[in-house]
């Protein structure tokens, strides 16, 4: 059983399986990121579970085979409450550990490669740290579908775009949840042995893997194409970047944002559940 705050080959080779589900628990490979995670991986390495410390409640993020997560968390030490990211086939295990789960129904899409996207039909500008009040006021319009996980550190390595009102406060806005990039991953353990699968991580986190999200449209501004502009723009820019990955999830009842993610050209990767569990009665 493998726990501890660094990947090593067995779960470097269980997250290279589906990259584009793995693609947050690889983008907290990240230096910075790396000592909130917890790594707990199956005796057989078929499956893993990663608990992500950063946030509270902490993450948990899964993959691999039902009974490999379902062994990765018999000898976790798990918390009393977290906020979960997993398969369907993974969420039995979950419910073993926490009588109270909340799943909300998720879709992740995929951007295939090579998709050329198209210039925005809306005028954006790239957003920055200096922007975080107006990105606060946007999102506290609320809503069902507003934004529950952003953070101001996003703003810094991140990629934001913004429409503004004539009056300069923004009407809508988004970005990406996390990024990461390295010509030199910094991945523990030696690779001369790794299979190509891992070979093949190794140069997708040398390209870059993202993840878009915070999209916000002010509700009296909805039905105007600004969502689409946004998410045209951010997706741009990771291309011009040379990201090789980028991924999003939508809420499977929002059918408006998942129909505009589907005419940029991303594509239904998965889909899973994410939300609030407990151990209490």
């Amino acid at each position: 059983m493998r726990n501890g705050h660094t990947a090593n080959q067995a779960v470097l080779d269980i997250l290279s399986q589906d990259p584009a589900w793995a693609a947050y628990a690889i983008a907290d490979l990240r230096p910075d990121l790396a000592n909130h995670c917890r790594w707990h991986v199956a005796p057989d390495a078929s499956g893993l579970a990663l608990l992500y410390h950063g946030l509270a409640p902490p993450i948990l993020l899964t993959a691999g085979s039902p009974e490999g997560v379902a062994a990765a968390l018999s000898n976790a030490n798990l918390p009393p409450e977290l906020f979960l990211s997993v398969l369907p086939s993974h969420l039995p295990a979950v419910q073993h550990h926490y009588q109270r789960v909340s799943p909300q129904k998720m879709v992740r899409m995929v951007l295939p490669p090579g998709k050329n996207i198209p210039a925005p039909t809306q005028p954006t500008r790239r957003l920055t740290p200096s922007d975080i009040d107006r990105l606060d006021a946007l999102f506290h319009h609320g809503g069902a579908y507003a934004p529950d996980a952003f953070d101001s550190g996003q703003l810094k390595d991140g990629y934001f775009f913004g429409i503004e009102d004539c009056n300069g406060t923004l009407a809508a806005a988004g970005g990406t949840h996390i990024v990461f990039r390295s010509p030199n991953p910094p991945l523990t353990g030696a690779i001369q042995n790794a299979s190509s699968a891992i070979c093949s991580l190794h140069k997708l986190i040398s390209q870059g893997v993202a993840a878009i999200g915070n999209i916000y449209t002010r509700p009296d501004r909805r039905g105007q194409g600004y969502g689409k502009a946004v998410t045209t723009s951010i997706t741009r820019a990771l291309q011009q970047e040379g990201f090789s990955l980028f991924v999003l999830n939508v809420n499977e009842q929002n059918l408006v944002a998942r129909s505009i993610y589907e005419k940029l050209g991303f594509e239904v990767h998965c889909h899973f559940y994410e939300g609030f569990a407990s151990k209490g009665q």
